[in-house]
């Protein structure tokens, strides 16, 4: 074999060896729960509670999150959840943590009733996990989990920022977003 059609078949093995190493360096940015398949039905404890709305049956408890793959450049996740079929299709808000740290690989479940998260205000005002109260009669609603890697520091952001002050405030942050969808009906 000549050493010029070496070197290019040898250049070539390279080259497609690195494509592999890179997909196995980096991987996908993924967010799931181990509570239930993504677009899988959310069980009953992960509903809302309100005594006064026959809709919220639920325990209020956040579900577990895990995720793996940040990209580069990564400093703080931002994890929105969000029924976008709810408030006859306007979307409701259902939960916004942020500064969650990128070394950080989940959150436990009941992470958002607790102290320890920065979170924004839910669509009745308050920084917590609010379950889903779907009407009875409107079929199941899809719960969407979506996490945000930002280039924010972790302590950039306050407490208690609406929806529209957080999508400010991470617009031309954001590295990359993951999601995962759960599925929740009254009948």
């Amino acid at each position: 074999m000549k050493p010029t059609l070496f070197r290019a078949l040898l250049s070539l093995a390279c080259l497609s060896a690195v494509p592999h190493v890179h997909a196995q360096a980096y991987g996908t940015f993924t967010v799931e729960s181990p509570a239930f398949a993504d677009n899988g039905v959310m069980d009953r404890k992960y509903a809302g509670k309100n005594p006064a709305n026959a809709n919220c049956t639920g325990d209020n408890v956040s579900p577990p999150l895990h995720w793996s793959n940040v990209p580069a450049g990564t400093n703080s996740l931002v994890l929105i959840a969000t029924d976008p079929q709810g408030a006859g299709g306007l979307g409701v808000n259902h939960w916004m943590a942020y500064g969650i740290p990128a070394a950080q690989t989940s959150l436990p479940e009941g992470a958002g009733t607790g102290g320890a998260l920065r979170m924004g205000q839910n669509a009745i005002g308050k920084p917590a996990y609010l379950g889903p109260c779907p009407p009875k009669g409107t079929g199941m609603h899809h719960y969407v989990f979506v996490l945000i890697a930002t280039d924010l520091a972790p302590d950039a952001l306050p407490n208690g920022l609406t929806r529209a002050e957080l999508d400010a405030a991470i617009k031309g942050h954001s590295k990359g977003a993951a999601a995962w969808i759960g599925r929740f009906g009254n009948f």
